[in-house]
């Protein structure tokens, strides 16, 4: 009896759910004009994606804005905290997987409506006091 015989190979490289969306937010990488280096995708436990957008958001000249996709809960617009953490502020609602053209009119039309908007809360982008940890 060989080795081989003995060990039982039933493993399952099935990629296609990766490659699904890896092919889904690629066309909205591409509806938005930016290039495949700017997004990650991935496929396990839930199958999700961060875009990194370009620019600021008027209302948050100082932090990053990325595009957020999870499989459950959808597409969504965060900006980073101060320490780094994504904090939403904008969602899509419906279905969470909607067509990439969807997707790229909302981004879109959310750039344009934010560049009109002023005076946002900030209170999510204040890290909140921490008490002393030696005292």
């Amino acid at each position: 009896m060989t080795m081989e015989s003995e060990i039982d190979f039933d493993i399952d490289f099935d990629d296609s759910v990766a490659r699904e969306v890896r092919s889904y937010v690629s066309e909205i990488v591409t509806g938005l004009g930016l290039r495949g280096d700017s997004s990650c995708v991935d496929a396990e436990p839930l199958a999700g994606a961060y875009v990194a957008l370009d620019g600021r958001l008027p209302d948050f000249p100082g932090h990053y804005v990325a595009l957020v996709w999870n499989e459950l809960t959808g597409w969504s617009v965060a900006v980073e905290d101060r320490l780094g953490d994504l904090v939403d502020v904008a969602r899509l609602g419906g279905d969470p997987r909607p067509a990439p053209a969807e997707v790229v009119r909302w981004v879109n039309g959310l750039v344009h409506k934010e560049q009109k908007r002023a005076n946002r809360d900030f209170a999510a982008f204040v890290p909140a006091q921490r008490g002393c940890l030696l005292s």
